[in-house]
């Protein structure tokens, strides 16, 4: 039985007519449509497969055959960036116009395919055991490239953000103390990871009493930080385009999808997995991003493997609806974060699923009310 929770859940409210209650069921039903919508459509992780014999060894080599876009995006990034890169370094380039033209091609073709495939095979490894070394190649040799210094993503993003749960104390991308719709805020928060990052994740794991995870980190920093500084001297301009600059728009690019996704938080329980996200359902992000739309239901268990979020995401309505989770139809997550901080709240009102008999009942200036609540400071220990 659906319940008429208030819009920042809470108890049933008993005052909403039967009409709202109607017209939360069609929502409901149209939502169950746009999930399957998302669980049939053509995969666009990937730009090209590669040749049959190739799928056919991956075949044999995944946990899964069905991870197959993540194994041919990876080889995308391979035979083209990798290759790019190398050459500019080979060839000692000096040609700003050369190193941006890298720059741009590379990040508009891989910059968010990219980021998903590494999100998704750091939760669930690609490679069977006898491929294990496989595994490394995202995280060790492809990630700096697109600005993710090596090694430290599983540490800051498995670890740390999905253990903490957003909560400020344990988890050092928490959105919980800022006022999220602050570009001020957003840009502490974004300082906080660039700088910071170096000396809270050694932390992270030497609190977890994860020493070999610390010794790893610590080498990959010191690792990292050396052979920038060394490529920076030997030479400026392909360093300055394939490793300094990368890391400035990647770590920008991740904090404000985190900053967007951990947006509304709900007032009554914003460390619980389905009040300090919210889910995007029948975006073209979805094709490209493994499903991370639903990012509520991956914060309930990160380890449910991409194609089933959105059955998950079905399977979990009654749940989510009594938990105030919010629900947007048509935008993804950078959508709703550039919404929020050039206060587009018509354009947050047209795209939200009145999926609960309150929603249903709720004007625009009701709605804008509620998600102005849900941008403001949490202080908690």
């Amino acid at each position: 039985v659906m319940g008429a929770a208030d819009l920042d859940g809470g108890p049933v409210v008993p005052e909403i007519g039967e009409e709202y209650i109607a017209l939360a069921l069609a929502e409901r039903q149209r939502i169950r449509i746009d999930a399957e919508s998302d669980t049939v459509a053509g995969r666009q992780e990937y730009l090209w497969r590669p040749p049959p014999f190739v799928v056919n060894w991956l075949r044999r080599s995944l946990v899964e055959e069905r991870d197959l876009p993540a194994a041919f995006m990876l080889l995308n990034l391979a035979t083209t960036t990798l290759p790019a890169a190398l050459l500019l370094w080979s060839t000692g380039c000096r040609s700003h116009l050369l190193g941006a033209a890298y720059l741009i091609l590379t990040y508009a073709a891989f910059l968010q395919r990219f980021m998903l495939t590494l999100h998704f095979t750091e939760h669930r490894p690609l490679f069977k055991p006898g491929y294990r070394l496989l595994n490394l190649v995202a995280p060790l040799i492809l990630a700096p490239l697109l600005g993710v210094p090596p090694g430290m993503y599983h540490l800051h993003h498995c670890i740390m953000h999905h253990s903490g749960n957003n909560r400020w104390s344990l988890d050092a991308s928490s959105t919980e103390r800022y006022q999220r719709d602050n570009p001020l805020h957003f840009l502490m928060y974004w300082a906080r990871f660039a700088l910071g990052s170096w000396f809270e994740l050694p932390w992270v794991a030497a609190r977890a009493g994860r020493w070999g995870v610390l010794a790893a980190c610590l080498a990959c920093e010191t690792g990292y930080l050396a052979g920038v500084r060394w490529a920076l001297q030997a030479s400026p301009v392909a360093a300055l385009w394939t490793l300094a600059l990368p890391f400035a728009v990647s770590s920008l690019a991740l904090m404000l999808g985190n900053w967007s996704q951990h947006l509304f938080l709900e007032p009554a329980a914003p460390r619980g997995s389905l009040g300090l996200a919210y889910n995007c359902v029948a975006c073209a992000d979805n094709q490209r991003t493994y499903n991370d739309g639903y990012h509520a239901v991956h914060h309930l268990n990160s380890k449910t493997h991409w194609t089933e979020l959105p059955a998950q995401f079905v399977a979990t309505l009654d749940k989510q609806a009594a938990a105030g989770t919010l629900i947007f139809r048509g935008l993804g997550f950078f959508d709703v974060g550039v919404a929020v901080f050039t206060g587009n709240y018509d354009l947050l009102h047209d795209h939200l699923v009145k999926y609960t008999p309150a929603l249903a009942a709720a004007g625009r200036c009701d709605v804008e009310a509620m998600l102005r609540r849900r941008l403001a400071p949490i202080i908690m220990s």
